[in-house]
């Protein structure tokens, strides 16, 4: 069943044309996911993290995702049943995973996910869409979802979350990926109907839950997919309609009109999604202040590309570059320090903020300095800048 309701950006057009990212690939592979239930710690050479596998895992290179944030790769160095038994490889299974040479306080790997699921931490329409966490959590949700740390992990997880909105495009499209909308392009979603007359707007974490769902609903369908988050998905439902995640499984989740609303107005949402504002804060060489180059993982890597792209599009930008901040407190924070032609300093930092903020997982602040300002940390900027403009 179609759905009417055409998201306002795709109605309005501009210059005649519009920009959708359209995903149309599929993903097939053996597939786990885990989440840390328990940890067993009684093993010097390492620890033995304990859940319930969804799929089939056996010793490989996994991921570790934190609910801080904190994203290991690491592998399976043992594998036990709930009998104890030493397996090769477990499915759809109580299971103790154990991992060489780890250690931590127990308390860091409460509802850890464990997965070989490509972690994506922005979209990206050249790759099939990923979303382990959530996915991960959807498994658990009836058996947990009593517990307050583990509703507001799924909660947070579930509006960082990028999804796939199955559409019919009509008129002539090329290619994949990024594609251009003509004058005369019109995209109509899809609708499903659920139990007492409710219609709902289905949404996916990955191609395996679209398939699920094309496999039992339509035909001719052509397989085409924008990718949205979760304050895209409210621009297509007015103010009683709900959505539902991955409604043919594995695990679906029915978010309503009222639970919606209880999300947006929470004090998390609107620090992650709310109008950005920048603290009028400017480190001091004074202060104990402990710089260096952030490591590269997930955040940091796409961090970068941000302020890349960020400085490529402003010929007024002479340098950007990204250190690590560690203040008297202990507190993170990624310092930005810029090179600029501008007095008007200030609103680049709101920009750039609002522009990398949904990548500020691990450490959630985003300091900034111009290079004048920056002067304590001049001794420390040993390697070349990440941008720098060519004259």
């Amino acid at each position: 069943m179609f759905w009417d309701k055409i998201k306002e950006a795709f109605s309005k057009k501009e210059n005649n044309d519009n920009k959708a990212n359209i995903n149309t690939q599929k993903t097939e592979k053996n597939r786990f996911t885990m989440v840390v239930k328990s940890v067993n710690t009684e093993n010097t050479e390492g620890i033995f993290l304990e859940g319930f596998v969804c799929g089939t895992v056996g010793k490989e290179e996994v991921t570790l995702l934190f609910k801080n944030g904190k994203i290991l790769h690491l592998k399976i160095a043992k594998i036990k049943d709930k009998a104890d038994n030493e397996l090769e490889f477990i499915k759809d299974s109580y299971a103790e995973l154990f991992f060489e040479g780890m250690k931590g306080n127990t308390s860091d790997f409460k509802y850890a996910l464990i997965t070989n699921i490509e972690y994506q931490i922005e979209a990206d329409v050249n790759r099939a869409a990923e979303n382990p966490y959530i996915l991960g959590l959807l498994y658990e949700y009836e058996d947990t979802y009593t517990d307050e740390d583990f509703i507001n992990l799924f909660f947070r997880e579930m509006v960082r979350a990028h999804y796939l909105l199955p559409v019919s495009i009509s008129g002539n499209i090329e290619g994949r990926g990024e594609i251009t909308l003509k004058e005369d392009t019109k995209i109509d979603v899809y609708g499903i109907g659920l139990e007492g007359g409710i219609n709902a707007l289905p949404v996916f974490t990955d191609w395996i839950a679209v398939k699920n769902w094309a496999d039992n609903t339509l035909t001719d369908w052509k397989q085409q997919t924008v990718i949205v988050r979760f304050p895209d998905i409210l621009g297509f439902l007015n103010s009683s309609e709900g959505f539902i995640i991955n409604p043919y499984g594995p695990h679906s989740f029915y978010m309503n009109s009222k639970s919606i609303e209880s999300i947006v107005n929470s004090s998390g949402y609107k620090s992650e999604f709310g109008e950005a504002k920048i603290e009028r804060k400017v480190a001091k060489g004074g202060e104990k202040n402990l710089l260096g180059y952030p490591a590269d993982n997930e955040e940091v890597l796409a961090i970068k590309r941000r302020l890349k792209a960020f400085g490529n599009s402003h010929s007024e930008i002479n340098m950007i570059d990204i250190m690590l901040r560690v203040d008297e407190e202990g507190i993170e924070s990624y310092l930005i320090i810029i090179d600029i032609d501008d007095t008007d300093v200030r609103k680049y930092y709101t920009a750039i903020y609002e522009n990398c903020r949904d990548l500020l997982h691990h450490i959630v602040y985003m300091d900034f300095a111009t290079l004048e300002q920056a002067y304590f940390a001049k001794d420390m900027m040993r390697n070349p800048p990440l941008y720098k403009k060519i004259r």
